[in-house]
């Protein structure tokens, strides 16, 4: 019947759909099937009488209904979580959740999260590892680190700091008989993570190198750098993620050769909430984590202390595809 709603979850459907431009990605933020996806759409354009989608040749785009829908679904969506958490327990300002990749928590967050909690005992932190993007208004998330160009849609963002590529192995790899110079490793198996390609590192100290589809392939350094240490393969590796490795000796790095990234990790929230005690303290302490040199904003100018006293703002940025 026109004058009932559709269940308040067809509009989140609806919501992720136009957001992303494309089914398939909607159903994985959503966690159906694309089928679903597409089956709450037809509902809600019957109930409407009108189409909210349409195609641009292989192109997804809103219809002008659809763009106006859009709106007044992300303006109710903002004001129900607005409302959520403004009767939320005061509990609240003690517990800081952050979002961040699963490599980032697991090899560089949590090894320094104790000294956190040793100086800033009143604040309970929260750590969410996805590869998915934070949906501020929706998932209960304060802040995020993420690996990526320093630009979302709508948001703030300092850069935290640059990073790098070195290739490690286990000092046992190859019977302790580790290559002695770049050209070796087009000899020995390599272990692929298909974000980060050999080329990269391959290119850049001067070495044709065309992959051929050999050698183990990982989708997380959660996995690449275990394989590594198991003596499997040459890695390449970000170094801050195996510097603890490196330290212990459980991975080894060949050659001083590093290549940086095409990213940088950097602190994202949502603008204005820099001023919040608990994101503030956080955020002072992870730039006490990295050296001095690495401090630098997402514009390149330095990050910490201004001359009085204060944290610079973050520069508010425009949107780009990121990692």
């Amino acid at each position: 019947m026109p004058g009932i709603l559709p269940p308040l979850e067809t509009f989140r459907f609806f919501e992720a759909a136009a957001r992303h431009l494309n089914f398939t990605r909607a159903a994985e933020e959503m966690h159906v099937t694309h089928g679903a996806v597409s089956q709450r759409i037809k509902r809600l354009e019957e109930h409407l009488g009108t189409p909210l989608f349409r195609r641009s040749g292989r192109r997804m785009l809103l219809t002008d209904e659809g763009s106006r829908l859009l709106e007044r679904v992300r303006a109710a969506i903002k004001e129900i979580a607005e409302g959520v958490e403004a009767i939320r327990p005061r509990d609240r300002d003690r517990i800081l959740t952050i979002s961040t990749v699963p490599c980032f928590a697991a090899y560089w967050l949590l090894p320094r999260l104790a000294d956190f909690n040793e100086h800033h005992p009143d604040i309970q932190v929260n750590i969410r590892a996805t590869r998915s993007l934070t949906d501020f208004t929706r998932d209960g998330v304060d802040m995020a680190v993420r690996f990526g160009p320093g630009t979302w849609a709508g948001l703030s963002s300092i850069k935290l700091y640059d990073e790098e590529l070195v290739p490690v192995c286990s000092p046992a790899f190859l019977g302790g008989q580790l290559p002695r110079a770049p050209r070796d490793l087009l000899k020995v198996p390599l272990l692929h993570d298909e974000r980060q390609p050999w080329s990269i590192w391959f290119e850049a100290v001067g070495l044709d190198y065309r992959d051929a589809g050999q050698g183990q392939r990982y989708g997380e350094e959660n996995l690449l750098f275990p394989a590594a240490i198991a003596g499997l393969g040459v890695a390449l590796a970000r170094s801050s993620l195996v510097a603890a490795e490196l330290e212990s000796g459980r991975l080894v790095r060949l050659f001083s050769r590093s290549v940086p990234t095409r990213y940088s990790y950097f602190i994202v929230y949502p603008p204005g909430s820099e001023t919040t005690g608990k994101i503030q303290v956080f955020q002072d302490w992870l730039f006490e984590q990295v050296r001095p040199g690495q401090r630098e904003g997402a514009t390149g100018a330095r990050v910490g202390k201004s001359a009085a006293g204060g944290t610079p703002p973050p520069v508010r940025l425009r949107r780009v595809a990121s990692a």
